[in-house]
């Protein structure tokens, strides 16, 4: 099968898994959000630089040399969003919901402050490939995946004459529990009637992000964050 190059275009839209302390998703609970209202997504990387060794004979010159390899760390993810969404803010960081005063409350914001951060999460992102037909299969779509982040923070908020903006920022972590996904919407499986599943190869400890193109499509929003089955 040849090489499989493509371009990525548009964040459109934007999955958030509640994970437990091993990086396993939750299930049963409000911890899945689908949503839309994302500007933009960064992730930069951290390396820890391998160590290097050297050594000079008695004549000046270099005798020994090695340097170890360098290690990836972790990536830092940086989510700018369009507006204020409690449930993802609060998923994100681990901070408390503020509740209105319906028989059945909604979540209408999120408390900062002096509390600890440890909540886990998953991240999703569905991007568009401009100019591929959609061919024998299906419209194909980026798809990128950090399974196991932690570290959730609050980034600059702007108040002012324009629209507010609002980013959070966190950092993967190794140890993921994510495996194959708790989703049938990732990849098309294989067989006579191809049809949506979860990951073909699950994903290890030591990854940090996969990313592929899919011709599985994006899901839809969800009204907040709704129970994973």
């Amino acid at each position: 099968m040849p090489n499989q190059t493509w371009p990525s275009i548009h964040a459109k839209k934007m999955r958030l898994t509640k994970l437990d302390d091993c990086g396993a998703p939750v299930i049963g609970t409000k911890s899945t959000l689908v949503t839309s209202g994302i500007v933009k997504i960064s992730l930069s990387a951290e390396y820890e630089d391998g160590e290097e060794t050297t050594k000079k004979n008695g004549d000046g010159k270099i005798c020994v040399q090695n340097k170890d390899p360098d290690q990836l760390k972790y990536l830092s993810p940086e989510i700018e969003f369009c507006g204020v969404d409690p449930e993802a803010y609060s998923m994100i960081t681990g901070m408390p919901l503020v509740l209105d005063a319906a028989t059945t409350p909604n979540p209408v914001g999120v408390k900062f402050g002096s509390y600890d951060v440890d909540a886990n999460f998953a991240l999703e992102v569905w991007t568009d490939i401009p100019g591929a037909g959609c061919g024998a299969g299906a419209k194909p779509y980026g798809y990128w995946a950090l399974p196991f982040i932690g570290s959730g923070r609050l980034g600059d908020i702007d108040l002012e004459v324009g629209a507010a903006s609002f980013t959070l920022s966190a950092q993967t972590k190794g140890g993921t529990g994510w495996g194959v996904g708790p989703y049938d919407d990732i990849q098309m499986t294989g067989g006579v009637t191809p049809a949506p599943g979860p990951l073909l190869e699950a994903l290890t400890d030591k990854d940090h992000l996969v990313f592929f193109q899919t011709t599985c499509p994006p899901p839809v929003d969800t009204a907040g964050a709704i129970a994973l089955a």
